[in-house]
C-alpha cells in the first residue's frame, strides 16, 4: 500500500440512540471520509446483521439495504441501493472452509452477476502477507493477489500529547474502526463498506442471534 497520507481513509464510529429507537435497535453506525469529516452513510443496526435486513442511508439520504439469502443459516448477503440494483454481494465461501483449515477468505465479494471482485482475507496467513504489513487483528481486502484496502483502529485524537495528563486523555480516548484504501479514491462505495463492517464484526466474533 502507498503512504497513508496518499490513501482515502473511512472512520466508522459507533454511538448509542437513547431516543426514538425502532425495536430490536443495538446501535447507530456512521461511515466518514476521514479527510473531509463528511458522513457518506449511517445505519441504525436492527438485531443481528447476518440474519436482519438492514437500512442504510448514504450522503444524499437516499436509503440502500443489505439482506440475507436466507433466515436460517445464511451465507450470502446482498446490498441494493436506493433503485434497488444490486451494488455488491458478500458470500461467505463456507465450501472453501470446510474444504481446507487454511482458507482464511472471510467474504467474498461479488457483483450483480455473482462474479468475485475482491476477497476479505485474514493477510497474516494467505498470499498478501508478503506484500502487505499487517497487525493482529487487520483484515484486507484484495483483488487477486493485489491488496486494496484494509480494516484497522484509528485514533480517535491526532494532537500530540502534551505532559501527564495529555498522554492519559489521549489513552483513554480509544479508537474507531477504519477501512483504509490503498489509493486516493475509496475502494468500495460508502454504504456497501459498512454493510461489510457489519457483517465483519459479527463473523469475526460471533455471538447470540
Amino acid at each position: 500500500m502507498s503512504k497513508p497520507e496518499n490513501q482515502a481513509v473511512y472512520r466508522i464510529r459507533k454511538t448509542y440512540r437513547k431516543e426514538n429507537r425502532p425495536k430490536k435497535y443495538k446501535n447507530t453506525y456512521t461511515v466518514a471520509d476521514d479527510r473531509a469529516g463528511t458522513i457518506l452513510a449511517t445505519c441504525d443496526l436492527i438485531g443481528r446483521a447476518v440474519f436482519k435486513i438492514q437500512s442504510i442511508r448514504d450522503h444524499e439520504q437516499k436509503t440502500w439495504q443489505m439482506k440475507p439469502n436466507r433466515r436460517i443459516m445464511p451465507s450470502r448477503w446482498i446490498v441494493t441501493d436506493s433503485q434497488q440494483r444490486i451494488a455488491m454481494q458478500f458470500d461467505q465461501k463456507v465450501l472453501g472452509k470446510v474444504m481446507n483449515p487454511l482458507y482464511r477468505t472471510m467474504l467474498a465479494l461479488l457483483d450483480d452477476q455473482g462474479r468475485e471482485v475482491y476477497r476479505l482475507v485474514d493477510p497474516r496467513k494467505s498470499i498478501p502477507d508478503r506484500i502487505m504489513i499487517a497487525t493482529p487483528g487487520e483484515w484486507a481486502l484484495i483483488q487477486g493477489k493485489r491488496p486494496m484496502a484494509k480494516i484497522v483502529r484509528l485514533p480517535r485524537s491526532e494532537e500530540p500529547a502534551k505532559g501527564f495528563f495529555g498522554k492519559l486523555k489521549k489513552a483513554l480516548a480509544g479508537s474507531d474502526q477504519g477501512f483504509v484504501s490503498a489509493e486516493r479514491t475509496h475502494t468500495l462505495a460508502a454504504p456497501v463498506a459498512l454493510a461489510m463492517l457489519l457483517l465483519f464484526n459479527e463473523l469475526d466474533e460471533p455471538g447470540p442471534e
